[in-house]
C-alpha cells in the first residue's frame, strides 16, 4: 500500500505551470477544451490562486483569475461564493473528483467551470509528487532551520554516517529481493544460498540496475523493463566473438524489444542494418516489446536520450558476456593495499565508453548532433559507482563473507571525492550544513544527505531524526512542512 502523500494546493500548483511535462488536452467537466494563453501571475496573499490570467474555453477567450483546489468541496468549504474577491475567477482547477461534484458558484451567481486535472495527467500522483519534492522550489524550508545551528558538528557528521549506512542497506535490500525473484524464476529446487553463490544473477542484477541509473528519472522504467524481457542468457545466445557485430546484433535486439523500430522509416546506413538483423532475430527471440510511447524524449537533453543510452548499454552487455565485467570490478576493491584513486580509475575505465560511429553523431536514429560527443560522459559514470556498483559490492561481500572487501568498499563510500549537484542536495547543504566547513563531497555524504531529505524531512519524521528532534522540542506544537 502506497503511502499517503502530503498534498496541498501548492503541489497542485506546481503541476498546472507545468503544462506538457505533467498534462494536456485540456478538458472542463462540461468537456469544453481549455487552452491556456497566460497563467497569469501566482497570488501569495489572500485571494485568487493565479491573478490575470488568460484561457480560452470552448470558442471565447477569458481574462481573470484561476483558483486550485484539492476537489470540488474545497470551494464551499473556503468560503469563496459569499467572498466578492472571488468574483473575477474564470477557471477553477481541481486535482480530483469527487463522489458528489458541487458545481461552484461565484457570488454573482455564475457558475464557474471546473477542470480535474488527475484526469489528464501524463503520470501517477505519486511518480509525479517525488519528481517534485527531489526538485523542492526556491520557497522550500526545513522547518528545523531555526533551530539546527544548536547541533555540533560532531553530532551532524555522526548523523551523516549512520543516514549514509542505512541507505546503503537500503539499497542492497533490494539487490537481495532481486536476487530472491530471479532464483524463483529458475523453478529449481536448489537452495537460494546456494544459487547466490554460483548462478550469473548477480551479472543480471548489475545489467539491470544499471540500465536504470542510464534511464535517468524520466526512462528508468522502460530501462529495467528492457533489462527483464532481455535477460543476459537469451542475449548471450546471438553473440559470435566479433565484437564489431555482436555490439550491434545487441543494440538491434535492444531497439527492437523496445519499440524503436516500430514504423521507423529513416533510412541510412546503419538504420537498415539494425533493423535487417532485427527482422532476422524477433521470431527467433521470442521476447516482449515496450511500446515506443513509453519513451520519454521531452525536455530531454539530446545527449540524455534513451536512444544514446540504448546504445552505451549494448556496451556494458557485452562487457558482461564476454569481458567478466563484474569479476573485473570486484578486483578492483579486492586489494589489501587499497587505494580509492586507483580503484575510482578502475571503473572508470571499465565503464568508459567505447567508439561508436553512428552514435558519436547521432541522438535519434536520422538526427545529427551540432558536435560529436560520447554516449555517456564522467557524471553519469560516476552516478554509476554511486548507485550501482558500491551497494552491490557491499552486498556481495556480506553474502561471501570478504572482511577485506567489506572494509574496502566502505573505506572507498566514504573517502571518495566527488562534487554532486542537484537542488535536494542544495537544501541540505544551505539549511542544515551552511557555515559549518562540512561538504557533501563523498558519495556517503551524498547518500546520507538523501536518505535525510527523502526518509525524514519529507515524511516528516523530525522526532526521529537528531536534528529535526530539537526542532520538536523547540516548537513544542504541531507542525505542517509544506515542500513545494
Amino acid at each position: 500500500m502506497q503511502k499517503k502523500l502530503n498534498i496541498n494546493e501548492n503541489f497542485i500548483c506546481r503541476i498546472w505551470e507545468a503544462r506538457d511535462k505533467y498534462y494536456s488536452d485540456l478538458l472542463t467537466t462540461e468537456n469544453e477544451k481549455v487552452e491556456i494563453l497566460n497563467y497569469g501571475t501566482r497570488n501569495f496573499d489572500s485571494g485568487p490562486d493565479y491573478k490575470g490570467a488568460r484561457i480560452r474555453i470552448g470558442e471565447k477567450i477569458f481574462t481573470g483569475d484561476v483558483e486550485v483546489h484539492k476537489d470540488f468541496q474545497s470551494w464551499a468549504d473556503h468560503n469563496h461564493p459569499k467572498d466578492r474577491n472571488y468574483n473575477t475567477v474564470i477557471l477553477q482547477v481541481i486535482l480530483w473528483d469527487s463522489g458528489k461534484r458541487v458545481k461552484p458558484k461565484l457570488r454573482i451567481k455564475r457558475e464557474l467551470p471546473t477542470v480535474i486535472l488527475s484526469k489528464f495527467l501524463h503520470r501517477s500522483i505519486h511518480a509525479i509528487w517525488q519528481e517534485i519534492i527531489n526538485n523542492p522550489s526556491g520557497k522550500f524550508k526545513l522547518p528545523c532551520q531555526e533551530f539546527n545551528h544548536t547541533i555540533t558538528d560532531e553530532l551532524i557528521r555522526h548523523t551523516f554516517d549512520v543516514l549514509s549506512i542505512e541507505r546503503l542497506k537500503l539499497r542492497t535490500l533490494r539487490i537481495r529481493e532481486r536476487l530472491h525473484e530471479l532464483h524463483r524464476e529458475t523453478g529449481r529446487s536448489t537452495a537460494f544460498d546456494s544459487f547466490i553463490r554460483k548462478s550469473k544473477g548477480w551479472e543480471q542484477v548489475l545489467y539491470e540496475y544499471v540500465f536504470v541509473a542510464l534511464g535517468y528519472s524520466k526512462n528508468k522504467e522502460p530501462m529495467l523493463k528492457l533489462a527483464k524481457i532481455l535477460p543476459l542468457n537469451k542475449i548471450s545466445k546471438f553473440i559470435v566473438d566479433s565484437r564489431e557485430n555482436d555490439i550491434i546484433t545487441i543494440q538491434s535486439i535492444l531497439y527492437g524489444c523496445g519499440g524503436f523500430l516500430f514504423d521507423l522509416r529513416v533510412k541510412d546506413e546503419y538504420t537498415n542494418r539494425i533493423k535487417n538483423i532485427w527482422a532476422e532475430i524477433k521470431d527467433v527471440l521470442r521476447a516482449g516489446q515496450i511500446d515506443r510511447a513509453k519513451w520519454k524524449f521531452f525536455r530531454l537533453r539530446p545527449q540524455n536520450f534513451p536512444t544514446i543510452r540504448v546504445a552505451y548499454g549494448a556496451q556494458i552487455i557485452l562487457k558482461l558476456i564476454n569481458d567478466g565485467l563484474l569479476k573485473h570490478i570486484i578486483l578492483s576493491f579486492q586489494n589489501e593495499n587499497f587505494q580509492v584513486n586507483t580503484c575510482r580509475k578502475q571503473l572508470q575505465e571499465l565503464f568508459a565508453p567505447g567508439e561508436d560511429e553512428y552514435w558519436l553523431t547521432h541522438y535519434d536514429f536520422g538526427k545529427k548532433k551540432k558536435r560529436e560527443s560520447r554516449l555517456i560522459g564522467a557524471e553519469r559514470i560516476n552516478d554509476i559507482i554511486t548507485n550501482v556498483i558500491i551497494p552491490l559490492v557491499y552486498y556481495y561481500s556480506i553474502i561471501f563473507r570478504n572482511d577485506i572487501l567489506t572494509h574496502n568498499v566502505l573505506y572507498f563510500y566514504k573517502n571518495l571525492r566527488i562534487h554532486p549537484v542537484n537542488s535536494v542536495l542544495g537544501v541540505i547543504s544551505d539549511q542544515v550544513l551552511q557555515g559549518r566547513g562540512i561538504k557533501i563531497n563523498s558519495p556517503a555524504m551524498e547518500q546520507g544527505a538523501v536518505q535525510l531529505y527523502n526518509f525524514y524531512c519529507t515524511r516528516e519524521r523530525c522526532g526521529e531524526c537528531v536534528i529535526g528532534a530539537n526542532f520538536v522540542k523547540e516548537k513544542g506544537f504541531e507542525y505542517k512542512i509544506i515542500f513545494y
